[in-house]
């Protein structure tokens, strides 16, 4: 989930909704996709944005890997929150291998390191031995929503990506949920109702489901097949889709 850190009712209702898919069934870890902390990144909130709604998980000792988003970096470019242990964030992009997958953790931001980001992430992508590949920003590639797709972003990452078979991108900023059909081989999902203000998204053609929701998405891999499921605010799922691995 990604555009969380409002502190407020709504990212505590998604946050009781995750202990409950928690309680069913263990979770490995929880990612955040940036903008962790509303509205600029003040890590003295964390307590409010973070501990409070995800008190449950944290309690279970569920780890979190965050990544920085836009508002992030208005507070001393982010140095607080990557200092700040609970976020599990190994530097400002980094790699985290669970099981059959490995999450590369990326720093979308403009001001990001660019070229010692994008040669690590070469280097990472090109010796990881995982059936899985999934990348986690917070900028979007291809979105139906405010921002749109980002041409910029995808110059940078998304042949990368494909060389090195990678199957998912997962974003926020975009303040809704959306899971695209697979581009070049590629599925992008939104993850942006975590507990911000929530944005309209309509559909196009290149959107598998698109819904203005609070919400979260889980993640099941097994060696040849990757499930999203989504769940809003209520415990209601609004999406699921089945990714299959190329052998």
């Amino acid at each position: 989930m990604a555009d969380v850190g409002s502190g407020d009712a709504n990212q505590r209702a998604v946050g009781a909704q995750m202990a409950a898919v928690h309680r069913r069934q263990p979770v490995d870890l929880v990612l955040l996709a940036g903008d962790n902390i509303y509205p600029s990144g003040d890590i003295r909130l964390v307590g409010k944005t973070f501990e409070e709604p995800y008190a449950a998980l944290l309690a279970a000792k569920v780890p979190f890997h965050a990544v920085l988003g836009n508002h992030d970096i208005r507070t001393e470019n982010g140095n607080p929150q990557i200092a700040y242990r609970p976020y599990g964030m190994k530097g400002r992009f980094y790699s985290v291998r669970k099981g059959d997958v490995e999450f590369f953790m990326l720093d979308t931001n403009g001001n990001a390191p660019w070229s010692q980001q994008l040669s690590w992430f070469r280097s990472a992508l090109a010796s990881s031995k995982a059936p899985w590949k999934v990348v986690v920003g917070h900028h979007p590639i291809y979105s139906s929503g405010l921002y749109g797709n980002n041409p910029e972003l995808r110059a940078k990452l998304s042949s990368l990506m494909q060389r090195h078979g990678v199957q998912l991108y997962i974003n926020g900023h975009e303040h809704n949920y959306e899971r695209s059909r697979p581009i070049d081989g590629i599925t992008y999902l939104v993850v942006g109702g975590g507990g911000a203000y929530l944005r309209p998204v309509l559909p196009t053609a290149q959107s598998a489901k698109a819904v203005s929701a609070y919400s979260f998405a889980e993640l099941e891999a097994t060696d040849k097949t990757l499930t999203v499921t989504a769940w809003d605010r209520n415990g209601k799922q609004i999406d699921r889709g089945v990714l299959v691995r190329k052998p």
